[in-house]
């Protein structure tokens, strides 16, 4: 029987944790860290059409710089470990694993979006209706896996076995429930956003602020997030190590 994760706790325990704890965090990236805040803000003024090649780049960036930082995070909530030094700013095999994870669990929405997007062009036919609903349905299939195996980036993390099929089997009967500490994290982020948002809106120096606010926001659901995620494998998956080395599918980088 699989264990029924307890929403509220684990909630509870990562906004507390994140709180507590933010300025150990905060210390072990600060400066992979800043230069993550620099980028997001950086990226609120570049237009995308006009300056593609800069939004690229800045896009490029943020997507490397977010493996060195998660991993950090997630191998001192489980594992307490602090990496030596005043700077810590390594991407190695750990991090390239987590990015390919991370680019997988995103490549399982991909189909269903396409087919979405696709159905579009076809408005007013009725190969569009159904490919519309073909679309939906693959979406769906998409959500409820990415949720469940979100639980390898933590694996990946602490260099437990990276094996699909055991996280699929330790999050059996808890789609609802994870998809319940998703919505704790997202939501509050969320609505900050919009509120930052409008003030952004009115341009001048409130834009700045506003910016820079969200920027700063972020970091802290940032920390929540990868707690809730850290808290989940613990609870479902068991403590660091527990996992029989046997049960390891491996994947290497290819970067």
């Amino acid at each position: 029987m699989s264990t029924r994760l307890d929403v509220f706790a684990v909630a509870s325990e990562a906004y507390g944790g994140a709180w507590r704890h933010l300025g150990e965090m905060v210390r072990l990236i600060w400066f992979p860290g800043a230069l993550y805040l620099v980028i997001s803000i950086a990226r609120a003024f570049v237009d995308a059409e006009a300056q593609f090649f800069l939004a690229f780049a800045l896009e490029i960036a943020s997507l490397f710089l977010w493996p060195v930082i998660a991993v950090t995070w997630h191998r001192f909530i489980l594992l307490g470990d602090e990496p030596a030094g005043p700077v810590h700013f390594h991407f190695g095999r750990r991090e390239a694993s987590f990015l390919l994870v991370s680019i997988f669990l995103f490549l399982l929405l991909v189909p269903g979006a396409a087919l979405s997007f696709a159905s579009a062009e076809l408005q007013g036919v009725a190969s569009g209706a159904l490919l519309a609903l073909f679309g939906l349905f693959l979406i769906a299939i998409g959500i409820y896996f990415f949720v469940r195996l979100t639980l390898l980036l933590p694996a990946v993390s602490i260099g437990d076995p990276l094996d699909p099929r055991l996280i699929l089997e330790r999050t059996r009967g808890n789609f609802w429930r994870l998809l319940a500490v998703m919505f704790a994290v997202a939501v509050p982020f969320l609505l900050l956003a919009v509120l930052f948002g409008s003030l952004a809106a009115s341009g001048g120096a409130m834009q700045l602020v506003a910016v820079i606010a969200t920027a700063f926001i972020s970091v802290f659901f940032a920390v929540v997030n990868v707690a809730v995620l850290s808290i989940v494998y613990r609870e479902l998956v068991g403590p660091p190590g527990s996992v029989p080395r046997d049960q390891e599918i491996h994947i290497e980088p290819t970067l």
